[in-house]
């Protein structure tokens, strides 16, 4: 059953940040606000934490793939970085205790720092020609806000799905 649960909720999860981001971005004060989502992300790190970091990193390396050929302009930015914070959070949490409020703070600085990723690979390329304060008013701290958001709401609904199902 865990062979089929796990990566159906990712598969769902994929789709809905897909959704999620193909709504943004909102324009307000003349400067548009992207709010990307990022539970795939969440979802792996969670998987990393509290089931099997193994199965983490074969879940990072085939949606990395995926969201490289389907989202990405620049393929293996998001491999790269799915199989950067499962490791990051693995050696983490081997240090730290496994607390609902260190979590919920250490995804939004995997978050931030898989922006940043994001945008200093873009920069290093010349994709990104803008600068770095209005990356953080435009697409860092929305992305902070919606991500704390689908943190509070989706987070205790996987770990029931995954408790339950994927033993």
């Amino acid at each position: 059953m865990q062979l089929v649960i796990m990566p159906l909720i990712a598969v769902v999860l994929f789709y809905i940040d897909i959704l999620i981001n193909s709504i943004w971005p909102f324009t307000a004060f003349h400067t548009a606000f992207y709010f990307h989502s990022h539970l795939l992300l969440m979802y792996l790190l969670i998987i990393t934490v509290y089931k099997n970091p193994k199965v983490a990193l074969i879940l990072g390396v085939l949606f990395g793939i995926i969201s490289d050929v389907y989202l990405g302009t620049i393929y293996g930015i998001y491999l790269f970085g799915f199989i950067l914070a499962i490791l990051m959070m693995d050696q983490l949490f081997k240090v730290f205790y496994k607390d609902i409020k260190m979590m919920i703070v250490l995804f939004l600085i995997f978050i931030l720092m898989f922006e940043h990723f994001i945008y200093i690979v873009f920069m290093i390329l010349g994709i990104a020609h803008i600068n770095y304060f209005l990356f953080l008013i435009s697409h860092v701290i929305p992305a902070l806000l919606i991500n704390f958001l689908l943190i509070v709401l989706v987070f205790p609904l996987i770990l029931k799905l995954l408790d339950k199902y994927a033993k």
